[in-house]
């Protein structure tokens, strides 16, 4: 009869042998599961083993026309560095919100001394993208069917392709450069799908009657020197053979834009201005400034007014038309 210490060792026994198995077991599902990924990370492994995209905002065999060829390899610039390539310009870029610009050199193929440099500024935002837009813009520039923001002056084209602003501008003025140029710039827009480019509430607040066409602005910080006032739509206006400025800003909430009206008439009035004593109509108190009148008023979480009108009756027409759209807006 075997002793209780035998009984014991045999049970010790069968307890390591079973453990040990155990821990085989798990060694081995371990193994065997390196070999076996989740679809997910197959599928990450995939796209970080594949080739970048390339980038379009430099060449590419979708957008360029067969007239054309590179003239130079592409550059890429960033915040850090855009100085080194458009010294003198960069801050307005960087300020506004860039994030990349590429550029590259392109000419005809037979002709090479007729070539342009295409500069695609990767902005932030759409609204960025606008704002550059609309502060670079060239009054001699001509209106371009390409997208809702696009003209060309007599050697270059300008232009907002979703979050891009596009320009090309070339070493002279001749025809087939600017077809080239303008045939570059349509396969561009196909090729990147922003022709539905966004409208924006602002765009639609400032009255049409009367507006200067392509006067449209969006002053992406420091409007009217006033350090509060951050991208401000403004449009230049003509009633009655005068001329002056109609703005619009949007803001957080409601509170935020009464705070934001009640800072900028008192800076009006810290730099000068002088408020009249009658208000007109639902507009307020115009503040006399320098010969003309400033109006400021806000609707909901929209602050918008008159800049520098010379009259209080252009000013009382165009604010008026600028109010109703602003409580239409706030419906």
């Amino acid at each position: 009869m075997p002793s209780p210490d035998t009984n014991d060792r045999k049970t010790e026994q069968v307890l390591s042998w079973f453990i040990l198995f155990c821990l085989l077991a798990i060694g081995g599902g371990v193994f065997l599961k390196q070999f076996s990924f989740n679809p997910a990370v197959l599928m990450a492994r995939q796209l970080a083993a594949a080739p970048a995209a390339p980038s379009r905002s430099a060449i590419d065999s979708a957008w360029l026309p067969p007239e054309l060829q590179a003239f130079g390899a592409p550059e890429q610039f960033t915040p850090e560095n855009l100085y080194d390539k458009i010294d003198g310009k960069a801050e307005l870029y960087v300020s506004t919100g860039v994030a990349r610009m590429d550029c590259r050199r392109f000419a005809l193929k037979n002709a090479s001394n007729d070539w342009f440099e295409w500069f695609a500024y990767g902005m932030n935002g759409v609204p960025q993208a606008f704002s550059v837009f609309s502060t670079q813009r060239r009054a001699e520039g001509e209106t371009l069917d390409l997208t809702p923001y696009a003209y060309r002056t007599q050697n270059a084209i300008f232009f907002v392709a979703g979050t891009n602003y596009i320009e090309a501008v070339g070493s002279s003025t001749s025809e087939p450069l600017r077809t080239a140029m303008l045939s570059m710039a349509k396969r561009f827009v196909a090729a990147t799908s922003v022709r539905s480019v966004e409208q924006m509430p602002e765009m639609i607040i400032l009255p049409t009657d009367c507006r200067v066409a392509g006067s449209v602005e969006l002053q992406a910080s420091d409007a009217f020197g006033f350090d509060r006032f951050k991208n401000v739509f403004t449009a230049q206006y003509n009633p009655d053979g005068t001329e002056l400025m109609a703005f619009v800003t949007a803001c957080a909430t409601p509170e935020a834009a009464t705070a934001l009206r009640d800072a900028y008439r008192a800076f009006l009035v810290e730099n000068g201005g002088k408020e009249a004593g009658t208000a007109i109509g639902e507009l307020g108190r115009p503040v006399e400034l320098m010969g003309s009148l400033e109006l400021v008023f806000s609707r909901g979480r929209y602050v918008a007014g008159i800049h520098a009108a010379p009259t209080s009756s252009a000013a009382e027409k165009i604010g008026n038309d600028l109010l109703q759209r602003l409580t239409a807006a706030n419906k």
